[in-house]
C-alpha cells in the first residue's frame, strides 16, 4: 500500500483544504481500514469501485468504468473501510466548513448523518488521469474554478472560539459573545457541520486528546486536565464512545505507529 499526502500549491486552497492525499494497492486481497471522527471533513474518490454502506463500515468492492464520491463528515461514530481487492482512493480533505465555500447542498445526496454520496461529475475525472502531479493540479484548477465565499463568517467565528477553548466553551457564553440565538447556532450546526453543537465539541476533544498524547510524554492525567475531562472515567467513557477502543488501547497503537496521526485510521 502507498500513502501519499500534499498540502494545496494555491494560496487560496491553503485557507480551505489541508490535503490531498492518494492511496493505491495492486494486491488482491482483503484490506481494512478504521476512520475514527474528526472535525476536518472528507472527499474520498474511490476509482472503479462501488461503495456500501452498513452502520459501521464501507466495503468497497472493484467494478470498472465505476466511482464512488463519499464525503465523510461524521462526528460521531468510527468506521471501517473493507476493501476486498486492489484499489486507488483519492480524498481531499477540509478545514471545518471549509467544504461550504466549494459546493451546494444539493450535490450531496445523505446515505445517513455524517455520510453524503456525491454526484460531481468534474470529481469523478480525476480518476482518468494517471500520474500523482497531474491529478494534484487537476485538482488544484478545480477547486480555484469552484470557490464561492459561503459567507459564514459567524459560524467561523464560533468555530474558532470552541477550538480556542478547546471544546469547554458554554452555549450561554457563545450566545453572548457572538450575538446569535441558541436556535440560530444549533440550526446552522445541523445545517453545515452535520453535527450538533455538543458532538462537535466532543469530536474536538477525542482529536486534541490523541494530538496530545506524544507531546505530554504519555500521560493521561495531563491530557484529562487539559482538555477538561471531569475525571478518568469520563475520559475512558468518552473515548471508547467514539472509537470503539479504551484510550490506553487506541493511543499505545499511535505511539508505536506515529504516522498514523497524519491520517484518520489505523491499518489492520
Amino acid at each position: 500500500m502507498i500513502i501519499q499526502e500534499f498540502q494545496p500549491i494555491s494560496d487560496l486552497l491553503k485557507k480551505h483544504i489541508k490535503s490531498f492525499y492518494f492511496m493505491k494497492s495492486t494486491d488482491n486481497k482483503k484490506t481494512e481500514f478504521v476512520y475514527y471522527p474528526h472535525f476536518i471533513e472528507t472527499i474520498n474518490i474511490f476509482s472503479n469501485s462501488i461503495v456500501k454502506i452498513n452502520d459501521h463500515t464501507f466495503c468497497v468492492k472493484k467494478r470498472k468504468n465505476s466511482n464512488s464520491i463519499i464525503l465523510t463528515a461524521t462526528k460521531t461514530k468510527f468506521r471501517t473501510a473493507i476493501v476486498k481487492d486492489e484499489y486507488d482512493i483519492i480524498g481531499i480533505q477540509f478545514f471545518p466548513l471549509a467544504i461550504n465555500n466549494f459546493f451546494d447542498k444539493n450535490t450531496f445526496s445523505k446515505i445517513e448523518n455524517g455520510l453524503y454520496n456525491i454526484n460531481y461529475q468534474d470529481l469523478s475525472r480525476i480518476t482518468l488521469i494517471g500520474s500523482i502531479e497531474d491529478r494534484i493540479n487537476e485538482l488544484e484548477l478545480l477547486f480555484i474554478k469552484i470557490f464561492k465565499n459561503g459567507q459564514l463568517d459567524l459560524l467561523n467565528s464560533i468555530i474558532q472560539l470552541i477550538h480556542t477553548t478547546k471544546g469547554n466553551i458554554k452555549m450561554n457564553d457563545l450566545e453572548n459573545q457572538i450575538g446569535l440565538s441558541r436556535r440560530t447556532i444549533l440550526r446552522q450546526f445541523k445545517k453545515y457541520l452535520h453535527c450538533s453543537f455538543e458532538e462537535y465539541k466532543n469530536t474536538l476533544r477525542f482529536r486534541l486528546a490523541i494530538e496530545n498524547w506524544s507531546s505530554q510524554n504519555q500521560n493521561t492525567s495531563n491530557i484529562i486536565g487539559d482538555i477538561a475531562y471531569y475525571d478518568q472515567s469520563d475520559f475512558i467513557n468518552h473515548f471508547k464512545a467514539l472509537s470503539g477502543e479504551s484510550p490506553k488501547k487506541l493511543l499505545n497503537r499511535i505511539t508505536n505507529n506515529p504516522e498514523s496521526l497524519k491520517y484518520f485510521w489505523k491499518v489492520k
